[in-house]
């Protein structure tokens, strides 16, 4: 025996009722893990930050002490004035300059110094120790850094990209019998950076630069040493850095680094049009990474690329394992009025189901397609549009259940529905009239759209292979509706055309107009 309606009534309130009170506690619960999350996360940013600055001013440190101690010497400094003062002989100066410098340089190296570079004071190259033989391109307009040192007189510390290579660099200015004659630079690589972080704070860390830079700034030759970052495409990975991601070394295979980046890519694009420092988490094989991007400006301070660190956070972890135990108890408390409440709504759907379709091909019954109809009607007459009716049986079908049996039959009728749905529009609404007879209702077409449909199905219906060696044909009525009828004239005349179909030798389209 059935429940009252009004018991019904009460007893999906008082569901409604649980359901609300449990995505209220969900709610805040959500909000304060969020914050949680939120607060690790910034401080993991600041962390990381942190920890290139203490990097980036440990080196500082060490190239003053190299650049008081070894290269702010007159020795040194002569061999650059002289070979601005006599051309003749710079070749010889360069070459005396290499070697003295040969030795500090290889110390800078096994300390991960990539450059050791010597300017003159109007910017042109003079030496580069990882580049001897490349030199006497002028480095104003290219370089900012050396063009603001060698004019300013002052020192630069700072990210640039380089005609080379990319760096972290430490400049100074040089000055020999009170005149000044160019300057010196020290270049730590971001690589050495990225190593340093790994090996002292563990994850993996990457660095990628704008791309437009690289193709300004750095030698066609040596555009090589970098690769497109495939998340942001105007972006471009260190190379070196990059290959290292692959090292068996690292906490994050390349793998783990590609999925976090897929995972959050729509993120990472929206946080990194802001050109500044983000940070992202996702969660991968029941742990919790982040992915943060520290700011890298350049000498004007404008965003020129960023510093990548990829870590598990532990933090992550606890704060959703803890959020998780907290909704469990409650979760399984609501979890057997669900399952009431979705068996109601699952018999409900049934039963709607089997008021507006038909039970064996499934299609919309006669019920139904007359509903739809009073609504196209009401649509015409309120908006003035048209519609069409399509009315179609299936040739000699009586001789087909006897021939074959009703079983074969209603295969047949199974399949035409189908067959039928794949070539009508979206918008149509199609169904099954009774017995053999079916209905196409065509919105928005009129009799002449609605003839090419219906011959466009008359076809299909006669070219489909429904049984072997018989030829299973349809005859099509089609009227569309006028401007003073009523839905009952609309489908005699529809039905009338169907007739005609029927008496002018089956398997054609007939309309009435």
């Amino acid at each position: 025996m059935n429940k009252p309606d009004f018991f019904n009534k009460y007893y999906k309130l008082a569901i409604i009722s649980v359901t609300i009170i449990f995505l209220i506690f969900v709610f805040f619960n959500y909000n304060q893990k969020i914050d949680e999350e939120n607060f690790f996360l910034t401080k993991s940013l600041n962390r990381l930050q942190s920890e290139v600055n203490v990097i980036l001013n440990t080196y500082e440190i060490a190239a003053d002490a190299v650049f008081y101690n070894v290269i702010n010497r007159n020795e040194i400094k002569s061999l650059i004035y002289n070979s601005w003062h006599f051309e003749n002989r710079r070749d010889n100066f360069r070459s005396l300059l290499e070697f003295k410098m040969k030795p500090i340089y290889q110390d800078l190296q096994n300390y991960h110094v990539r450059q050791l570079h010597f300017h003159f004071k109007d910017g042109t190259s003079f030496l580069r120790m990882h580049r001897p033989n490349t030199y006497g391109d002028n480095l104003f307009g290219v370089r900012e850094s050396i063009e603001y040192v060698n004019t300013q007189k002052k020192k630069f510390v700072g990210f640039e990209e380089g005609r080379i290579f990319n760096g972290y660099r430490y400049i100074y200015p040089l000055e020999y019998n009170n005149q000044h004659i160019g300057s010196v630079e020290f270049s730590l690589s971001f690589a050495a950076v990225t190593e340093l972080l790994k090996n002292n704070f563990g994850g993996a860390k990457a660095f990628i630069i704008k791309s437009d830079i690289v193709e300004e700034t750095v030698f066609e030759e040596e555009q090589k040493n970098y690769r497109t970052f495939s998340i942001l495409n105007n972006y471009s990975y260190d190379q070196e850095i990059y290959n290292r991601l692959s090292s068996s070394a690292n906490e994050l295979t390349l793998k783990n680094i590609k999925d976090i980046n897929l995972e959050k890519k729509e993120e990472i694009i929206r946080k990194a049009a802001s050109e500044e420092s983000f940070i992202v988490s996702t969660r991968a094989n029941s742990n919790y990474y982040t992915a943060s991007f520290i700011n890298v400006q350049g000498i004007d301070g404008q965003h020129k690329a960023y510093l990548i660190s990829y870590q598990e956070d532990d933090s992550l972890t606890f704060i959703n394992r803890n959020f998780l135990d907290t909704i469990i108890i409650s979760i399984l408390f609501l979890i057997m009025t669900i399952i009431l409440l979705t068996l109601i709504f699952s018999n409900n759907n049934k039963l709607r189901f089997l008021a507006h379709n038909d039970q064996l091909t499934e299609v919309s019954n006669r019920h139904h397609l007359t509903a739809v109809l009073e609504k196209e009607y009401e649509r015409k007459t309120r908006y003035n549009s048209t519609f069409s009716f399509i009315i179609f049986d299936i040739d000699h079908f009586k001789s087909i259940n006897d021939n074959y049996g009703h079983n074969t039959g209603d295969e047949i009728l199974k399949e035409m529905s189908d067959l039928i749905k794949k070539n009508i529009r979206q918008n149509d609404y199609f169904g099954r009239w009774g017995g053999e007879e079916f209905v196409i209702i065509a919105a928005e077409i009129d009799l002449n759209s609605a003839y090419q449909l219906a011959e466009k199905l008359r076809k299909e219906i006669e070219e489909n292979n429904f049984i072997e060696n018989e030829n299973i044909t349809a005859s099509f009525g089609v009227a569309e509706i006028g401007t003073a009828e009523n839905i009952d004239d609309l489908i005699k005349r529809a039905d009338d055309a169907l007739y005609r179909a029927k008496r002018n030798g089956r398997n054609r389209v007939e309309v009435d107009s």
